[in-house]
């Protein structure tokens, strides 16, 4: 991790440069502007993951990248950037990347949100991309390796899911309901469509979870009750899918990070729909995206990375232009897995 008194750098995907981005840690205040753009190949359309990795057999810490557009999937030194494994992995249209994650072994895993199965989570091999292991995953939108349990985690449409994983294997899933979402009457037990699981740092039992409903936390153990903070978009609803013990809100800052847009959508919803999460574990604060597109950018983009924290926890957009930014994720450059 590169912190300094202001705390860790960041990286984003930014769609509006087809470029990687790698910025200083956001200062409030303080005007935001790329350090460095990187296209890591010519047919980049502007990434839908990245992630700074212990290095495994490669030594040092690497960069682990996906793009949806043109399928291309790649491990890099970090923070030099040189390739040290890539492949092409499928087209949006037939396989939709959305997810990345480098394996202490070298292998690399992906989630596909499309193909014929509706989605599948991979494991790739270090040497040659063959793919290992492979499991039907509709709507899998991230990856997420835990070293406490040897475990990988997939999230998709309506599960959260931990994968036991030892050299290339998956073992039995173990899944995890989503909270439905709450944008719909609960009996029609419409799904929330999860789309990023991250590590709490600082709390090795949670997880981020964020659906098109909103933003909570997953806990692992599920060992005692949690609060659940009330907010506009009303999610996830209490007393149910495990919400108040396997599901919480009683983070710092939860009624502001979990707020809801100023205007409802056309389910009468005032959910935003967010990306991505993660927290900063050199000072607490927390970095969000959700859409809020710039003129002529896809809709589910920003040109905001909203950061939050101590001592009031109200949004402060960070962007170096608001019309010409179109962000999917933005990630803290911390190499630990949690």
């Amino acid at each position: 991790m590169d912190a300094d008194a202001a705390g860790t750098p960041v990286a984003a995907v930014n769609e509006a440069t087809r470029s990687i981005e790698f910025y200083p840690a956001p200062t409030p205040g303080h005007p935001w502007k790329p350090t460095s753009r990187w296209r890591p190949v010519s047919s980049w359309a502007g990434g839908v993951d990245v992630k700074l990795r212990p290095g495994g057999p490669y030594g040092g810490r690497v960069l682990a990248i996906a793009d949806g557009g043109s399928g291309y999937v790649g491990i890099y030194s970090y923070p030099g950037r040189v390739r040290k494994w890539s492949a092409y992995v499928g087209k949006a249209r037939t396989t939709n990347v959305h997810g990345v994650e480098f394996l202490p072994d070298g292998n690399v895993a992906i989630a596909n949100a499309a193909g014929p199965d509706g989605g599948r989570i991979k494991i790739l091999a270090r040497k040659g991309a063959k793919v290992l292991a492979w499991r039907t995953f509709p709507g899998a939108h991230e990856v997420l390796y835990d070293p406490s349990l040897h475990a990988l985690w997939a999230i998709g449409n309506d599960r959260l899911t931990k994968f036991p994983y030892r050299a290339g294997r998956l073992g039995t899933a173990v899944n995890y309901k989503l909270p439905r979402s709450s944008a719909y009457p609960p009996s029609k037990n419409i799904p929330s469509y999860g789309h990023d699981v991250q590590p709490v740092y600082g709390h090795r039992d949670r997880l981020w979870i964020l659906t098109s409903g909103g933003v909570t936390q997953f806990s692992k153990t599920a060992t005692k009750p949690c609060k659940v903070v009330a907010t506009a978009v009303k999610w996830p609803l209490p007393g149910l899918d495990g919400v108040g013990r396997r599901y919480c809100n009683d983070f710092p800052g939860a009624a502001g990070i979990n707020a809801g847009n100023p205007r409802p959508d056309r389910t009468g919803s005032y959910r935003r729909l967010p990306k991505s999460i993660g927290n900063d574990p050199s000072t607490g604060r927390v970095l969000l995206t959700y859409p809020n597109p710039a003129p002529g950018a896809h809709a589910w983009t920003t040109p905001y990375a909203t950061l939050y924290g101590a001592p009031g926890w109200q949004p402060t957009p960070f962007s170096p232009n608001r019309t010409k930014t179109a962000y999917y994720r933005v990630r803290w450059l911390v190499s630990a897995y949690q």
